[in-house]
């Protein structure tokens, strides 16, 4: 009899664990796994509204970009243009503005050497600008720059004081280095390189100016002077750096020699293997031979061989 009722004990017991009931080991590690994935949820939830939220603000109505800063040292860029032209080609508010096709519209000035563009929060756009910077004029309509980079702007102001560069097209570069060498092996004569010729026989050719600017009281002086001082130098084909070079070493005594005698060289031909030629400017009207006579008078003093231009 008791053993039936242990028996029937038993089975209640069983039939009880099976009713639904939870343990409060089972409560706590169900805990543990909500509080381990707790942060996953917060964040993934936080992500798709914080998503709502920024394509809410993509709306130019909501955050429009109010101030375009121009930044940079510009001389021959107006900022009020750079401005306007890039408040033409925004489209989009704060985030949804396209930075790299304004980038690429500004790129297309050719007065711009880079450009870089940047948010500033909530409302601006910081446009810096590098400005091309010309070093010399390159033939009748482009400049060059420091790097020998050619660029053609629509407009060329031939009111700065630049040296004057022309070649063949394509010859930039070779015309640029040379003026470069011109510079370095020129450094302590009292000159000026005022304009590099490289023609299509890929003959050198220079003008040089003997002026010194602070020596006249006023533009109209310096002006005359620099006309009257330049000489038009011939280096030729071959040997161009050689006949720099022994150029170099004469043009101090002969301009010395001439200035004291009140002659002024128009031009000096370097295209000789052991000599050069000098022609004088004719400066007295009454004088026809004037400028053939100094040529003669320097020939017996000079060697000269046969021309090799």
């Amino acid at each position: 009899m008791m053993k039936r009722k242990n028996r029937k004990l038993k089975n209640r017991r069983r039939k009880a664990g099976n009713t639904g009931f939870v343990s409060v080991a089972s409560v706590k590690a169900l805990s543990v796994r909500l509080f381990k994935i707790m942060p996953v949820l917060v964040t993934g939830i936080a992500v798709v509204y914080g998503l709502m939220f920024l394509k809410d603000l993509d709306v130019p109505t909501m955050l429009p970009l109010e101030h375009i800063e121009v930044a940079g040292e510009l001389k021959f860029l107006d900022d009020e243009k750079v401005t306007m032209q890039v408040k033409n080609n925004i489209s989009g508010g704060y985030f949804s503005a396209d930075l790299h096709g304004i980038r690429e519209v500004l790129l297309q000035n050719p007065w711009v050497k880079s450009v870089s563009l940047r948010r500033q929060w909530p409302e601006s756009i910081t446009v810096t600008i590098e400005e091309q910077e010309p070093v010399a004029y390159w033939n009748d309509d482009s400049y060059i720059n420091a790097s020998g980079e050619v660029f053609t702007p629509a407009v060329i102001d031939r009111g700065l004081n630049l040296p004057v560069l022309n070649g063949p097209e394509g010859h930039h570069d070779n015309v640029w280095k040379f003026m470069n060498v011109l510079y370095q092996e020129m450094a302590l004569l009292d000159v000026e390189v005022v304009r590099l010729d490289l023609d299509d026989r890929r003959a050198w050719q220079l003008v040089i100016s003997t002026n010194d600017d602070d020596a006249y009281e006023d533009d109209a002086s310096r002006d005359a002077a620099q006309v009257n001082n330049k000489i038009d130098v011939r280096l030729g084909r071959f040997e161009t750096e050689k006949r720099l070079r022994r150029f170099i070493r004469i043009l101090p005594a002969l301009a010395v020699t001439h200035h004291a005698a009140g002659d002024a060289i128009e031009t000096i031909d370097m295209r000789y293997p052991n000599g050069f030629a000098v022609r004088m400017k004719d400066n007295n009207a009454d004088d026809i031979a004037g400028g053939q006579r100094s040529l003669t008078r320097l020939s017996n003093t000079h060697k000269f061989a046969g021309e090799e231009a």
